[in-house]
Order: structure tokens, then C-alpha cells, then sequence
């Protein structure tokens, strides 16, 4: 198929990003902190870790599962195609999606990212607000936020989240996102290896785990968010803190923003390198 000019220039901006983007420069506290982590789950029986990061998994793709059958994503997939519609009348199915150009598509992930910022900021405001119940389902909300904005973005560049195969890929890509940057290299060299050889995008059916303890590190961030913005809530007698209420709100904003960018790159990088190999 061959890529325009805009689309060649576009892949030479991410061929850029890629060579920089990943760059980390780690400072003696974050090596102490890797450590930590690493040393910390060494000394658990191994039978003990195995089965907590099987449980992650299997919670991840419960929820991944969850949000991929619900009506919601179904109608904002709909949606979506009636715009695409309305550029090209020959777009019936998400694949299709691939027709138009990648500016059209970058127009509808951009929708899905400025939507889902603002959705992440709200909800992180709401949470931060002084209602303890609010707050403790922060981290499983700032979860489903997440992973659906990475499916539809992986859906607005013409790849079909209901196929198990992009499921799990979008999956991985949330997961890369989350990771520290001086781990993210390694993860997003093997997941573009996996989708460029793919033989069949409609089965999974491999048994691997996803998360590790270099994950870890952003769970812990956000539970120590979530102290920090109990002990701000509690230091107040009376009414909610306006500071815990704005750090909560820029702190999931500045999460979602980070993920939702870096899956962009990933399906816009996907995408030009098969049509240029087409």
C-alpha cells in the first residue's frame, strides 16, 4: 500500500520519539527503591508470588473482559463508526477504519484521549473530595477509566477490541504504560514483535504472565496518593480539602494523560508500519 507523505513523516516523528522516549536516567534513590521492591518479594516463597501476580492477571483481564462486553463501549464503538461513516461510506466493521486516512483516525483517538482526561480529572476530584468510600474505589475506577480509554484508541486506529488477540494487547499496552520508564524499552520491543507476527488476530493462545514486581511500582504510587490525600482530608474539621481535592484531580489527570498518549504512539506506530510493509 505505501504511506503518503504526511503518514511517512508521521512515522519518522515516532521513530524519533521511540529513540528518545525511552531514555532514563535512574538516580540512586530510584535504584534503592527497585531494590526495595525486588528484595522485599525475594524473600516471599515463591509459590506465594506466583500466585499474586496470577491473581493481578486474572483480575486485569476480569476487568478488561468486563469492559469490553459492556454496552457502553459497544455504543461508543458505534459512534464511531457512524462518524467514519460519514468520511467513507464503505466503513461497516472496526477494520474498516483503516480506509481513511490517519489524520481522520488521529482525530478520533484524540476525541477518546481528551474525553478520558477530563473523565480521569473529574473522577479524581470526586474522589479526593473527604468521602472515604470515594476514595477507596479510586484505584479500581482510575483502572476501568484507563483500560477503556486504551481500547478505544486501539479501536479508532481500526483494531477490533473484541477479538481476544487485541484484548490482550491492549492490555499489554496499558501495562507498558504503567511501568517506570526504565523498564518500558524491553516491554515495548517484545509487544511490537508480538503483533508484527501475528498469524491470526482473532485467537490468543498463549499463557503468560503480564505483571511483575517492576509493576509494582505504580500501585504503590497510588496508594500513597491515596494516604496523602486521607491525612490532608483528616487534618480539615470541617468540609473537604480544596488542596487534596486539586492534587487527586491532577494527579489521575497526569496518569491518564500518560497512558493514553503513549497507547496513541503504540497504534499509530502499529498501524504505518503495516501499511508501509503491505
Amino acid at each position: 500500500m505505501g504511506l503518503s507523505n504526511y503518514e511517512l513523516e508521521l512515522y519518522r516523528q515516532l521513530q524519533e520519539w521511540e529513540e528518545t522516549f525511552f531514555t532514563s536516567n535512574t538516580n540512586d534513590f530510584v535504584k534503592t527503591y527497585d531494590y526495595w521492591i525486588e528484595d522485599t518479594f525475594s524473600k516471599l516463597p515463591s509459590e506465594l508470588r506466583e500466585k499474586i501476580f496470577t491473581n493481578i492477571d486474572q483480575w486485569l483481564f476480569y476487568v478488561q473482559n468486563g469492559i469490553q462486553q459492556s454496552q457502553n463501549l459497544t455504543e461508543k464503538i458505534d459512534l464511531l463508526l457512524s462518524e467514519a461513516r460519514v468520511k467513507n461510506n464503505q466503513v461497516y466493521s472496526v477494520n474498516d477504519l483503516k480506509k481513511l486516512p490517519i489524520e481522520q483516525l488521529n482525530y478520533f483517538a484524540q476525541q477518546q484521549i481528551s474525553n478520558h482526561q477530563l473523565l480521569s480529572l473529574l473522577q479524581g476530584g470526586i474522589s479526593s473530595s473527604g468521602n472515604n468510600l470515594l476514595l477507596g474505589v479510586d484505584l479500581p475506577l482510575m483502572l476501568v477509566i484507563n483500560l477503556r480509554a486504551v481500547q478505544l484508541i486501539g479501536a479508532s486506529y481500526g483494531y477490533d477490541m473484541r477479538h481476544p488477540f487485541e484484548m490482550m494487547v491492549a492490555l499489554k499496552v496499558f501495562f507498558c504504560a504503567t511501568l517506570p520508564r526504565r523498564f518500558q524499552k524491553q516491554e515495548w520491543m517484545e509487544l511490537l514483535n508480538e503483533v508484527r507476527d501475528v498469524n491470526h488476530p482473532f485467537f490468543y493462545d498463549e499463557e503468560e504472565p503480564i505483571t511483575n514486581t517492576t509493576w509494582l511500582t505504580r500501585p504503590l504510587i497510588q496508594a500513597i496518593k491515596l494516604w496523602a490525600i486521607f491525612m490532608i482530608n483528616h487534618k480539615k474539621d470541617k468540609g473537604p480539602s480544596l488542596i487534596g481535592i486539586i492534587f487527586g484531580a491532577g494527579f489521575n489527570h497526569s496518569v491518564t494523560k500518560k497512558i493514553t498518549l503513549f497507547a496513541k504512539h503504540f497504534y499509530q506506530y502499529r498501524l504505518l508500519e503495516e501499511k508501509a510493509n503491505s
